[in-house]
């Protein structure tokens, strides 16, 4: 990821939900550029509509809402 906020994670977000991302290679990926806890908890928000207690990332709705709004 470019940057750690909120806006940049929202993006990776609407990525993993559009593209048919095998888990285990995306793990394998995360690992190999240490950044196995940032690709956790964006999987564990996907998996759980938003139930992740992370700053970083935004709330269900908003992500909703930005899904919405690039038609996903």
């Amino acid at each position: 990821m470019i940057d750690d906020g909120s806006r940049h994670r929202s993006y990776c977000l609407l990525l993993f939900s559009r593209v048919d991302t095998h888990e285990a290679d995306l793990r394998e990926q995360a690992a190999k550029y240490g950044l196995e806890a940032e690709i956790d908890a964006l999987l564990r928000y996907l998996e759980t509509h938003g139930e992740v207690d992370d700053d970083r990332l935004p709330e269900w709705d908003e992500y909703q809402e930005l899904a919405v709004d690039y038609e996903m």
